[in-house]
């Protein structure tokens, strides 16, 4: 028997009474255990969509696969005669699920997940002159979604998605119901990583719910992970869900549109624990915990296993033909007189009007040394050691990257063949994340790196002191991730952990050799 709709208000008291609410699971059009949704594979959480990272170039792409046991998740009773007492026409199951994603862009995601019951074992029983057989192994419904991301961020990544499920299972193995409707579900999503914390709250609302559709569900599955280590995490992952769970007689539907009729309101609740290890892409989680409530699905207890895969794929750029509009051999990306025919050696110029090749003839102010054309009359023409956009005559850096102004670097200036960097490098106590102005740092001695021939090698020291081993290998990898989005040589920089320099303070030595 389901609760009225007016006992979801005492949905404190059903969670604390459940063993006698569990009872009364019913039999009718629409029992089935298969409640458990999933999220994308990209997640690392067992229901719960969790954030993704932000990104410019590639396709996302992910695999998982959840081992899924539930005790008892379908009970009967029978309430009256010689025969009354619980049955069980579902006592064991063990449930697979498995999905697949794609993302395209940081902004948009897709997903394709399919159930099956590779065990069901139950006893047939007779409730109200029904038959209730047990259940049996068989294939569940194929389900379809897609995750929009207006707004995205490492702290807060909102997500609205869109899923449903098509009814494609088999009614005997309690994986879809006996009438076979499509499940529509609206899923916004919020989920973000904060320091050792990951998070991610999911919110899955059928709209028709609120129209008594038999089935509909509004529910709502939160997670948080703790990092303990850098592959090890620990987590909690309450999930509550309400059914429009309908008593009528099978086939009994509304005359308005089928499975809409009085429905009465029934309850899941589970609050889990989980475990998960992650390594190159791959991650591994157990969960599990009891199961809370009346309604058909609801386990005395589940456990779950979870094999997930993640990776990403840089898009295929397609290659075209080189131009040579001029017919000289040169191609135009690197002709300095791409209309006029000239010698390879001259930049694809002629010799007699443009003798460092770099298309400037009159006003070169570098007539021998190649540069792009300026307005200013010191620079038209000259060269550009650096790439800062400003030429060599007026860069009072000319081996260091700087701003347009002054060719300077802001924060990061080498001094007697050193860095000096205002302001310091510093992490804020108990935090792994770089502020922009120490990256912008970062990235400014990178350049110079690049630029002078000078500066053979980076040293970046990390101080230790007092500092937990977990929030300085944190610290490290954010420091190294901006090596790693520059795509600087591994072989160019060395990453050095001194626990005699202040917990969270960085220094940027330059090394000629």
């Amino acid at each position: 028997m389901g609760l009225r709709p007016q006992a979801g208000l005492l949905f404190a008291a059903t969670l604390l009474s459940w063993s006698a609410s569990a009872l009364g699971q019913g039999a009718d059009a629409e029992v089935r255990i298969d409640q458990l949704q999933p999220p994308s594979p990209d997640s690392p959480f067992t229901r719960a969509e969790g954030p993704i990272s932000e990104f410019d170039t590639g396709i996302g792409y992910g695999f998982r696969f959840t081992a899924d046991y539930g005790l008892a998740p379908l009970r009967t009773v029978v309430e009256t005669g010689p025969d009354a007492g619980e049955r069980k026409p579902v006592a064991h199951a063990l449930l697979g699920h498995a999905g697949a994603g794609i993302t395209p862009f940081d902004w948009m995601s897709f997903e394709l997940g399919f159930t099956f019951a590779a065990f069901e074992k139950g006893r047939d029983d007779l409730r109200l002159n029904q038959r209730v057989p047990a259940g049996k192994p068989g294939a569940g419904d194929l389900r379809v979604g897609a995750h929009f991301r207006p707004y995205l961020s490492k702290e807060v990544d909102v997500s609205l998605g869109l899923r449903f499920w098509a009814p494609i299972g088999m009614p005997e193995s309690y994986l879809t119901g006996n009438d076979r409707f499509f499940r529509l579900e609206l899923v916004p999503s919020v989920a973000g990583d904060v320091d050792l914390l990951t998070y991610g709250c999911t919110l899955g609302l059928a709209p028709t719910f609120f129209a008594g559709r038999d089935g509909d569900r509004v529910a709502t599955s939160c997670a948080a992970q703790f990092k303990l280590a850098p592959t090890v995490s620990l987590g909690v992952e309450p999930h509550v869900a309400l059914f429009a769970f309908s008593t009528a007689e099978p086939g009994a539907q509304s005359e308005q549109a089928p499975g809409l009729g009085k429905a009465d309101i029934a309850v899941q609740f589970e609050p889990l624990a989980s475990l998960s290890l992650t390594f190159s892409g791959f991650q591994i989680t157990a969960a599990g915990g009891p199961g809370l409530g009346n309604a058909p699905g609801t386990p005395k207890a589940r456990a779950m296993l979870t094999f997930a895969w993640n990776a990403r794929g840089e898009r295929e750029v397609m290659a075209r033909e080189p131009e040579d509009r001029d017919l000289d051999g040169v191609i135009d990306d690197y002709d300095g007189c791409p209309d006029e025919a000239g010698s390879k050696d001259n930049r694809g110029c002629p010799v007699d009007q443009d003798q460092d090749g770099d298309g400037i003839v009159e006003g070169d102010a570098c007539p021998h040394d190649p540069g792009p054309p300026s307005d200013n009359e010191l620079a038209n023409g000259c060269p550009d050691k650096d790439n800062d956009h400003v030429a060599d005559p007026i860069d009072d850096c000319p081996d260091e990257p700087g701003d347009d102004t002054t060719g300077c670097p802001r924060h990061a200036r080498l001094r007697n063949g050193d860095f000096v960097i205002e302001p310091p490098i510093k992490f804020s106590p108990s935090r792994a994340n770089l502020g922009k102005v120490d990256q912008e740092a970062i990235v400014e001695a990178i350049g110079t790196l690049r630029a002078n021939p000078k500066v053979k090698r980076l040293q970046i020291k990390l101080g230790t002191r007092r500092s937990s081993p977990v929030l300085t290998d944190r610290r490290a990898a954010a420091i190294l991730q901006v090596f790693n989005d520059q795509n600087v040589d591994s072989a160019q920089y060395e990453l050095e952990l001194d626990a005699q320099m202040q917990a969270g303070q960085v220094e940027i030595h330059a090394l000629s050799r």
